[in-house]
Formats: structure tokens, sequence, C-alpha cells
């Protein structure tokens, strides 16, 4: 039941995701206005709206104009829902009270998380009125892990985010000042921070690594292809995005694996 009801709150959330950033873009009203097509901005009706199956009924074009729909929609409901459910099944911090919380507050990372990506996938940058709100959300989440959890004391909780805010938002500050901003975004930056009072500096570092090898996996063919070149402008911001989520699922095991191999 639980697998059925987080892959249901997965598409919703995914088509939410949707409207969000195309709003944000926009710079219209989220809470006021209806959702409209993109094309021909007919308010659309509820049966336009159902998570995936709209779209496949609908033959991925809009009801009223008959212009394509992106596949984008389909394919990030779908991803959201995987998402959800893969988070519930590799959740490594247990389900006791202090657990579901933070798998909720994981779970609304992970909203905003997936939003960021595509927007800056799709405009280079990282916006501050979705990065500020997801910092505030991983700062408690990461107090309540520490303090709440491991039990640590309010000052080694406050060390725990300090250090981890500063060790991977520190890393690519010096990137961004080094560079001149051509190498990370200052947006990166604030990514980096988000991520280390989450995971805490060992699995923020272990993120870093994984960013930067699907970054490689990902640009690779581009440059062996010629359709990239050394100068050419990708945004990093969804490879730290996946390997944030994949580090936060997996870097306990990983961490424990490699220590029992190591000693």
């Amino acid at each position: 039941m639980t697998y059925i009801v987080l892959l249901i709150l997965g598409l919703c959330f995914g088509s939410f995701v949707n409207a969000l950033v195309w709003r944000l873009h926009n710079k219209r009203d989220f809470v006021k206005e209806r959702s409209e097509c993109v094309r021909c901005h007919h308010v659309l009706a509820w049966n336009d709206l159902v998570p995936v199956l709209s779209w496949i009924l609908l033959k991925g074009k809009c009801r009223y104009c008959h212009k394509p729909i992106s596949k984008q929609y389909p394919l990030i409901e779908l991803l959201m829902a995987i998402l959800f459910v893969t988070s519930y099944v590799l959740w490594p911090l247990g389900f006791a009270l202090v657990g579901w919380v933070l798998f909720g507050l994981w779970l609304v990372c992970l909203i905003f998380l997936v939003a960021l990506a595509i927007y800056d996938a799709r405009w280079m940058l990282l916006p501050d009125s979705l990065m500020f709100p997801l910092i505030g959300i991983g700062v408690v989440f990461g107090f309540i892990r520490w303090f709440g959890l491991d039990e640590m004391t309010i000052v080694e909780t406050i060390v725990q985010l300090a250090l981890g805010a500063a060790s991977i938002g520190g890393v690519y500050y010096l990137l961004y000042a080094v560079s001149k901003g051509a190498w990370v975004g200052f947006g990166d930056v604030k990514l980096g921070i988000f991520m280390g009072v989450v995971l805490g500096w060992q699995a923020g570092l272990l993120a870093l690594v994984l960013a930067n090898i699907i970054g490689l996996i990902i640009i690779l063919p581009g440059l062996m292809t010629k359709k990239l070149s050394r100068t050419s402008r990708v945004p990093f911001g969804p490879f730290l995005i996946a390997a944030f989520v994949i580090a936060g699922l997996i870097s306990e095991r990983a961490i424990d694996w490699y220590l029992s191999v190591l000693l």
C-alpha cells in the first residue's frame, strides 16, 4: 500500500513540478492562476491534468489547439514517482518517528531539486526563489538528523552543519572565485551548502566525486562527437542534484563498506 501511495504522490508532484518551473520562468502567479496550455493558453480541465495518463490519451497533443505537448511532462511525472518509491526502498535512516519526519522532508527536497534540475538544464540558472527555501529545509533536515537521530549535542549539531556547509559549499566557492564564474555558477555554491548540511562532509564529498563522474559520462560523448567543445557552457546543477540523491540514499552503506575493506 505504501508503494502505491508514494507512486501516486510522485506522479502528482511531478505534475506540480512541471507547472512550477513553467510559471516561475514566465513570472506567473502559481497560487491564483489555473493551469493552461503553454501554446494556445486555453485553461485546462481536470481530465487534461491526470499525470501521464492524460498525455497518453491525448496522444501527446493539446485537446484544444492540437499542438504537441512536450515529452518533458510525462517523463518528469514518471521520474518523480520513481524517486519517491526508490527513496522509500533505499531509505537509510529508518522509519521510527524521527525517520519518518526526515523521510517527509527528503521528499520535499526532491520536489525542489527536480524543479531546480529542470530549470538549470533549460535556462542555466538555479533561481534563488527555489534555492533559499531548499537551504532552509536542508538546515531543518540536518538539525533533526544530527540532533534528533544521531543524538549529538546542540553544539555538536551546529558544528556538523557548519562543517558540512563550509566543506562542500567552500569547494564550489573556491572554484567560482578562481574561475570568476566560468567553471561553476554561484547557484552551484548555494547548492553545495545545501548538500553539506543534509549529507554531512563525508557523504557530501562522495556526492562531489559522483557529480564529476556523472558529468563526465554525460559530457564526454558530446566532446567526442564535437557536438560540444571545451568552451561550451554546460549546466552542472543537474549532475550535482543526481549525485546528491544517490549519495543521500547509499552513502552510509558505501562508507561502511569502504571502511570495512580498508580496516
